[in-house]
């Protein structure tokens, strides 16, 4: 009986010409947020690709003029000299180490244009250098509003078309006067009511996966890798999992007997509860718990060093600026303790400053569960790898390199020992480290586990409703 109901509810909503405009204008939306979403992460690769080959040019560019004058060519200007380690260190040479999109960057927008994906590297302290590779700067609208990209689809739009769809599940037959028609049938009214939403969740599942994973076929790349398939996978996943959530939501405001109206309203209600009202709460909570740091002392910090790093540089241009008698090895090294007194100096800020974002992304893995909401989206910038968790380890896997960066320079001015080509060959190298992707699939499957509990949790508290609105019928 129940493949009965599925098969009748499935001819029923196809005749429907209301649901085939909701779907088309999901459609719609999802086209051009998969466009838009490609663009930005197109944009953003370029823009990253080229700030990194743009300073690997500048060190070609140096290794070429070194072995020319090995060669016996004319020596370089005293402060361009590209065997100087001091200077080369301090920014004639620059690594630029990048945070290399994923294959699914498309989906969400996340932090990336809130952090650099590029950072270019010196003997300096980090923030006496401006980040690299940046797209252009939305404005202040766009930015307040967010991105319109799949992410904010799915989690704001889908909810609306299932409520659309599920809104007068039982008030509906009520209404017609054919709920006491269709149970005087061998069918009880909890196999009526589960074969209509078993068909409605197949077919808006269905959708969603179509257009889903049409989308990222369309705006990913390098979805043909292990990482680009597991991502794929738990991104359509976390889709899954959150229709299926309001699709239980639905079937319990249905089980409580109201009006078709009065159901519209409650699923509306709740949809401006989970998905606007809760997560903005929960922002305010995270902020007022650990107030966000003082980009503002970062700043001053970061002028502060360029400043008193660019006073130094001075120095190796010339007579002027430099201490009596003292030698230019000397001079090279009292530029390398100055750059190191101003990194110990500023560590510290810098240290709080990431100890309290991730004090922030702590306590939202906490509270992503007081909202599909938040769940699903914390879900999909995971997936698209531009969250919070990557950014920081990324920023770990940085401050690791710099130091290695640093420690390069430093020994060969305090040995007094010129850079040769060799040492331009030497340099290290640095290349991201992902996290596993176990660890991504645990944490994201502990968020969809927030979305599917609950779930049940509504489907069987429908149950004595159902039993309620049989008796009635």
């Amino acid at each position: 009986m129940l493949w009965t109901v599925v098969q009748v509810e499935g001819r029923n909503l196809l005749a429907e010409r209301g649901a085939w405009w909701l779907f088309g204008l999901l459609a719609a939306f999802v086209a051009y947020a998969a466009w838009s979403g490609a663009s930005s992460a197109a944009a953003h690769r370029a823009a990253t690709r080229a700030a990194v080959e743009e300073e690997d040019r500048k060190l070609a560019d140096l290794r070429a003029q070194l072995a020319a004058i090995e060669a016996g060519g004319p020596d370089a200007p005293h402060a361009e000299d590209p065997a100087d380690p001091a200077l080369v260190g301090a920014g004639l040479g620059a690594r630029a180490v990048a945070l290399p999109p994923t294959p699914t960057a498309s989906i969400a927008a996340g932090q990336r244009d809130a952090h650099p994906a590029v950072v270019r590297l010196t003997t300096q302290s980090r923030l006496a250098q401006p980040p690299r590779g940046d797209v252009a700067l939305r404005g202040p609208t766009s930015q307040r509003a967010g991105p319109f990209d799949l992410a904010f689809v799915f989690v704001y739009l889908l909810p609306l078309l299932i409520i659309a769809l599920t809104y007068d599940l039982l008030a509906g037959e009520r209404e017609r006067g054919t709920l006491a028609l269709v149970l005087s049938q061998p069918v009880s009214l909890a196999t009526f009511v589960l074969g209509k939403s078993l068909q409605r969740t197949m077919v808006v599942g269905g959708a969603t996966v179509v257009l889903a994973g049409g989308a990222l076929l369309l705006s990913a790349d390098g979805l043909a890798s292990a990482d680009g398939a597991v991502r794929a996978g738990l991104y359509l996943a976390a889709l899954l999992a959150y229709a299926t959530f309001w699709f239980a939501a639905a079937v319990a405001i249905n089980s409580r007997g109201r009006s078709s109206a009065g159901n519209a309203l409650a699923l509306v209600g709740l949809w401006l509860a989970l998905v606007v009202a809760l997560p903005g709460l929960v922002r305010v909570v995270v902020e007022a718990t650990y107030p966000p740091p003082s980009r503002v002392e970062l700043v001053n910090l970061a002028r502060s060093a360029a400043s008193e790093i660019e006073e130094e540089l001075s120095a190796l241009e010339g007579d002027h600026g430099a201490e009596p008698d003292e030698s230019p090895a000397e001079t090279r090294a009292r530029l390398l303790a100055t750059q190191e007194a101003l990194d110990a100096r500023v560590r510290p800020v810098v240290q709080r400053f990431r100890e309290q974002l991730e004090a922030q992304q702590r306590l939202v893995d906490r509270l992503r569960f007081v909202s599909p909401a938040i769940a699903v989206h914390e879900a999909l910038v995971d997936v698209a790898g531009t969250g919070a968790h990557r950014q920081q380890r990324f920023e770990a896997q940085v401050d690791a390199f710099h130091g290695t960066w640093r420690a390069f320079f430093a020994e060969r001015v305090r040995a007094g020992r010129p850079l040769a080509s060799a040492d331009y060959a030497a340099l290290p190298t640095f290349t991201f480290e992902d996290e596993p992707t176990g660890e991504l699939a645990a944490r994201v499957g502990l968020g969809l586990l927030g979305l599917l509990v609950p779930a049940g949790l509504l489907l069987a508290f429908s149950a004595s409703g159902l039993r309620r609105v049989g008796r009635l019928a």
